[in-house]
């Protein structure tokens, strides 16, 4: 029996001493991050990949008219008050009519810029460009690509030190009647820091 309690000793004293080995080259900095989820380091200390951002928006819609898609962005931190990117966008598109449903697909690439007005305020300019249906009833469907200039504002809280939601007004300064958007424009969605 006193063997046994003797190798249990030695053995749980390996452990701690192992684990006390372990954290002595651990960064306080790096720790304090871990615990409190707050990074106070600077813009400029931060990493390539620390400093991207992954974020967007998507449409759920139900009834006589469908819609259905996602457009994700992904944006870096040029410095504290700019932020830059591109993004992508799919939307599945159905219209409910007497004569039959009617679906169209929506895609496009867009870049964007962000500069912080006011600690949670935002003035946001994008350039869009989606492939849209020319024609409703046109056979064979033929598809055409078109553009919006897209100017407004925006709201961001940061929920955690990575994670934020937010939402955008803007407005198509070219007002592009083929766009397949509303004019203004709302958009609310939620924003992941690496």
């Amino acid at each position: 029996m006193a063997r046994l309690v003797f190798f249990a000793l030695v053995f749980f004293s390996c452990l701690t001493s192992g684990q006390a080995q372990g954290d002595w080259w651990f960064d306080s900095e790096e720790r304090t991050r871990e615990i409190t989820g707050v990074d106070n380091r600077s813009l400029e200390e931060k990493s390539f990949k620390e400093r991207l951002t992954l974020g967007g928006a998507a449409a759920l819609n139900f009834g006589n008219n469908t819609l259905i898609g996602a457009s994700p962005q992904v944006g870096y931190r040029i410095n504290d008050n700019l932020l830059a990117g591109i993004g992508g966008s799919y939307y599945f598109q159905r219209f409910k009519l007497s004569s039959g449903n009617l679906d169209q697909q929506i895609f496009g690439v867009s870049a964007f810029a962000r500069h912080r007005l006011l600690p949670k305020i935002f003035a946001h300019v994008e350039l869009e460009s989606v492939n849209v249906p020319s024609g409703a009833f046109i056979f064979p469907p033929q598809r055409e690509w078109t553009s919006m200039y897209w100017v407004g504002a925006g709201y961001y809280r940061g929920l955690s030190d990575r994670l934020g939601a937010g939402f955008t007004l803007l407005y198509d300064v070219s007002e592009n009647p083929a766009s397949p958007y509303s004019n203004p424009n709302y958009r609310g969605g939620l924003s992941f820091g690496f």
